[in-house]
């Protein structure tokens, strides 16, 4: 399980700090912000199945049909290292694997979701940011160009005109993902609803926003935040859905923050 998902270990204290990546990247999305937190405490980073430097020998599509087999993988990774007490921060969609994840162990003491959404889609009154054939159109030209599809994406979720070496750094970490398997992951995610799970949530939880993200709008954040008992919004003065790359300093301090409030 450790191998198959390239789990990687900094530091040491506790309780211990978990770190998931979103879709489309790897564990590398958060090298600009690991090494400070494990000066810390014990940080654990790992690729969901089918990403990065995971053994995709490993990958099982019904496992991986929807997000309750990679809550399930989480689980069994803190199985196997033992952790207690854990914080998980997840970006994008791993907000929501890490929720599904803590209704299935009492090994999650926190949750720190970055740029999350519980819906993607427009449902009625429900702001999710997209309509069912903008995630058409977004799989198909995947299917049809991954690097195009890569090389479009980037600068829109990335927002940093100003700064295109970032830009850069996301079509990288896009285009070197496997093209079949990052689709799959991409419908997962797009396709997913977990709005009815937010209620069941038992632990601390902070939600953080950039301030503008073309993928998750506020409403869903606010709505988020609304609907996971113990949950607070902070949105962030930052732009763009990586704001551990382009604001890694901003993310630290919301997540030491409420690191402080929320002691083992």
């Amino acid at each position: 399980m450790l191998r198959a998902h390239a789990v990687n270990e900094m530091g040491a204290g506790e309780p211990p700090l978990v770190l998931l990546h979103g879709f489309g990247t790897d564990q590398t999305i958060w090298r600009r912000m690991a090494p400070e937190l494990s000066a810390r405490r014990r940080v654990v980073l790992y690729d969901h199945m089918g990403s990065g430097a995971s053994d995709f020998a490993h990958y099982d599509p019904e496992r991986y049909r929807g997000l309750e087999g990679y809550a399930d993988d989480l689980v069994e990774i803190l199985d196997a290292l033992d952790l207690r007490d854990v914080s998980v921060a997840g970006h994008s969609v791993s907000g929501m694997i890490s929720l599904l994840a803590s209704l299935r162990t009492d090994r999650i003491g926190r949750l720190i979701m970055i740029g999350a959404s519980p819906r993607y889609l427009n449902d009625g009154d429900y702001e999710g940011g997209f309509d069912p054939k903008d995630v058409e159109d977004f799989l198909g030209l995947m299917e049809l160009d991954f690097q195009g599809w890569a090389r479009a994406l980037a600068p829109k979720v990335m927002d940093q005109p100003d700064n295109p070496a970032l830009t850069q750094e996301l079509i990288f970490s896009f285009s070197r993902e496997n093209a079949e398997l990052t689709r799959r992951f991409a419908e997962a995610t797009f396709m997913s609803d977990h709005r009815a799970h937010l209620g069941e949530c038992k632990v601390p939880t902070v939600v953080l926003q950039a301030k503008a993200d073309v993928v998750v709008p506020l409403a869903a954040a606010r709505f988020l935040a609304d609907h996971v008992p113990r949950a607070r919004l902070e949105i962030m003065d930052v732009r763009g859905h990586y704001p551990q790359l382009s604001a890694p300093g901003i993310v630290i301090d919301a997540i030491e923050r409420f690191l402080a409030e929320t002691p083992s």
